[in-house]
């Protein structure tokens, strides 16, 4: 090496130390600041998650369905497939558990997570090609090869959300964690309604080779941003051991253990039943938000994606609103009744814009289910937690996950199954899309009457238990998609 460049070298290091050293000071002096960096640098993770979620719920789905004409409820099997592998979260998080108890490494657990992610994302949007008719194979080989890919995808989603939420709860003081949580969800949020604005504006001009290109390269910035968030964030003490805020790490019961442990809860199981119906109603509208603005209202590819913006923030009001009610000691069935009121309200709105054909109240109508879902998931979930004994409460909160996720695929494959037939029968695109929401109108409706004529003053509580004291427990991604 010349002379002169190893010089430059040795005076830019120089330069770079006499830099660091009054940062490195500062930082010294207010350690509160670095911990909440790291925090911040661990919630990459989350924002890349929500990154990759907008692409595949906002663009994809109403691409195949209004520009290409697949069948609704291929799409939306497609779509749900990431709801129906969720059960992976009990198997994977056990086994996370019990290798975290014996002192191994939490990481490659998610590093498992993230290559299946990245897998599924990148192969994903071959589904236009695929399903399109572009390929040289027929409809259901391809199906076969797209489920395979979304089946990947989800088992990733699943698996790291999981591992990673049990990460931070191992590197996070238990009076820190309230706040953790809440900054790593605040985050995932932002991700998706930070993609859904860059996305819609790059997709002013559509082509499929831009969608592809755009999902793919989201596949690769949710890697980049996974590999920052977790360098350095599980660490060794010189003895081999894993730096942690946790004496002892609890393993959690297997599945099937879980499974059987709600036999003996009666009042549980008429709760998970009303919370299954309820979120089956809210989710039929899931896979066809972005069809029914292209297909009803002419909306843009852009356009529609700009719905996903609207659907993010919104439920970030309606989890602020849930927070502000339970501040002013409001009973949690209120919470509850009042998101599906406004479910069931939103609805009426979106089958009535069809007539009227105006977006801002198609759009008013998205916001009022959003916030209606903000509410109906912040109540229903603190209610399990208030109901349940505390040691049971991480099991029967793992419970509450499952039933969320079965019940959101069949309400995802329901609805394109529903808009298909009535479409099918009649012959009019509109009346497909406003059978599946009257259907919606009315489970909610049926939620509401459940809950004032019967079941409301039974799930009457004297304390009010806050969710996921461990941060493991989170089924984040539920929370929004």
């Amino acid at each position: 090496m010349p002379k002169n460049l190893t010089r430059l070298l040795v005076w830019l290091t120089r330069l770079g130390d006499q830099a660091a050293r009054p940062l490195q000071a500062w930082f010294t002096a207010h350690p509160d600041v670095g911990w909440w960096l790291r925090v911040l640098r661990l919630g990459l993770i989350q924002f890349g998650i929500g990154l990759s979620l907008a692409p595949i719920s906002g663009a994809l789905n109403r691409v195949l369905i209004t520009d290409l004409k697949i069948p609704a409820v291929a799409v939306g099997f497609l779509i749900a497939l990431h709801y129906f592998v969720s059960p992976v979260r009990a198997m994977i998080g056990y086994r996370s558990d019990k290798a975290r108890s014996d002192g191994k490494w939490r990481t490659p657990y998610v590093v498992l997570g993230v290559m299946l992610t990245f897998a599924g994302l990148t192969c994903a949007p071959f589904a236009l090609i695929l399903l399109g008719g572009h390929g040289s194979i027929s409809f259901l080989p391809a199906m076969v090869i797209c489920s395979v890919i979304f089946i990947a995808y989800g088992a990733g989603i699943n698996i790291l959300e999981t591992v990673y939420l049990a990460l931070v709860s191992d590197i996070t003081p238990a009076h820190s964690r309230g706040k953790v949580i809440s900054v790593l969800w605040i985050m995932l949020v932002l991700g998706t309604v930070i993609s859904a604005i860059v996305v819609g504006a790059i997709l002013t001009t559509y082509s499929h080779q831009r969608l592809i290109q755009v999902m793919q390269a989201s596949a690769i910035i949710f890697v980049l941003l996974t590999v920052a968030a977790l360098w350095g964030q599980e660490r060794l003490r010189p003895d081999g051991s894993i730096i942690s805020e946790l004496k002892m790490v609890r393993v959690r019961l297997t599945l099937w253990e879980s499974i059987r442990k709600l036999g003996d809860q009666r009042a549980l199981q008429a709760l998970f039943g009303l919370i299954f119906l309820a979120t089956m109603a809210f989710a039929t509208h899931d896979v066809l938000l972005e069809p029914y603005g292209g297909q009803v209202l002419n909306m843009s590819v852009s356009a529609t994606m700009q719905l996903t913006a609207l659907w993010g923030l919104m439920n970030i009001v309606g989890v602020g609103a849930a927070g502000f009610l339970l501040y002013r000691k409001q009973p949690i069935a209120f919470l509850i009744g009042l998101g599906c009121v406004l479910g069931l309200f939103g609805f009426g709105i979106l089958s009535y814009s069809s007539q009227s054909l105006s977006v801002p109240l198609f759009q008013f109508g998205v916001a009022c289910i959003s916030i209606g879902r903000g509410l109906f998931i912040v109540g229903s979930v603190i209610l399990v937690m208030s109901l349940v004994d505390v040691n049971h409460a991480g099991l029967f909160l793992g419970l509450w996950g499952i039933v969320q996720a079965m019940a959101q695929g069949i309400g995802v494959i329901g609805s394109g199954l529903l808009r298909d037939v009535a479409q099918f029968a009649t012959g009019q695109v509109t009346t497909g899309y406003n059978v599946v929401y009257l259907t919606s109108f009315g489970l909610l409706a049926l939620v509401v009457a459940i809950l004032v004529l019967h079941l409301g003053q039974h799930l009457r509580v004297d304390e009010i238990r806050m969710p996921w004291a461990g941060a493991e427990e989170i089924p984040a991604d539920q929370l929004i998609f």
